[in-house]
């Protein structure tokens, strides 16, 4: 008899460890997943990371710089190379009339330009200046810009104290599109008129101007294509 409730005692314990030991892996086979979706999440944001950097690096060289000195006030913006001989396009209002004005290419001061068009009404002004091997990006297709569009704004900004201009970068989403004007979400406190926009692949999509609140609208590249007659 004692044999008998001996033996019951080891198959219970024993049946007890068992237990133990399958709630164990349940929960490290849980908790495995739970690690590997959490991986998972952290490499599509470090996959999204890169794409902006890679996309940055490769657009940063078509971006250039402007200071205008207008009635005393200083103007700075930026801009977009469009042609690889020396065409590029800003705000009007980045280059006003009478004004004296440099343009900064790759940080370096140009050595010349020369006003080609100015729309005030359009708020462009397109410019030859006497440099070349310059780097243009691909034009986006209008038709594919829609609302939540990842995009991103790359600016040279003028900084007064140290006379120079460095790179800025700020990104978000389209809210809306009407066919000339595009608007974002995204804020900007800085000088960055006429700032190039681009899509996620390094496609132009339109330069910069800020509206009443701080936040960037994009003129359309199709209005840009129109101005500058390409």
């Amino acid at each position: 008899m004692q044999i008998k409730i001996f033996i019951q005692a080891i198959i219970v314990v024993m049946l007890g460890i068992l237990g133990s030991l399958v709630s164990w892996q349940f929960i490290l086979k849980s908790q495995a997943s739970l690690v590997q979706v959490v991986n998972k999440e952290n490499k599509i944001y470090i996959e999204e990371n890169t794409a902006l950097i890679e996309a940055v690096k490769n657009v940063k060289t078509s971006v250039f710089g402007v200071k205008s000195l207008s009635q005393g006030n200083l103007i700075s913006g930026s801009g977009m190379v469009i042609t690889s001989d020396g065409l590029i396009v800003t705000l009007a209002e980045n280059i006003p009339l009478k004004s004296e004005s440099n343009i900064f290419i790759n940080g370096e001061e140009g050595s010349g330009y020369q006003v080609l068009k100015r729309d005030l009404e359009s708020n462009l002004a397109l410019i030859k200046v006497e440099k070349g091997s310059l780097s243009p990006r691909e034009f986006s297709d209008s038709s594919n810009l829609n609302s939540g569009l990842r995009i991103f704004v790359v600016s040279e900004l003028y900084d007064q104290e140290k006379k120079s201009f460095y790179l800025s970068v700020n990104e978000g989403i389209v809210k809306s599109f009407d066919g000339e004007m595009i608007k974002t979400d995204i804020l900007e406190k800085g000088m960055v008129g006429g700032s190039p926009a681009f899509d996620i692949n390094g496609k132009f999509i339109g330069i910069a101007i800020k509206d009443s609140d701080g936040f960037l609208n994009i003129i359309s590249v199709s209005k840009i294509k129109s101005f500058v007659g390409i």
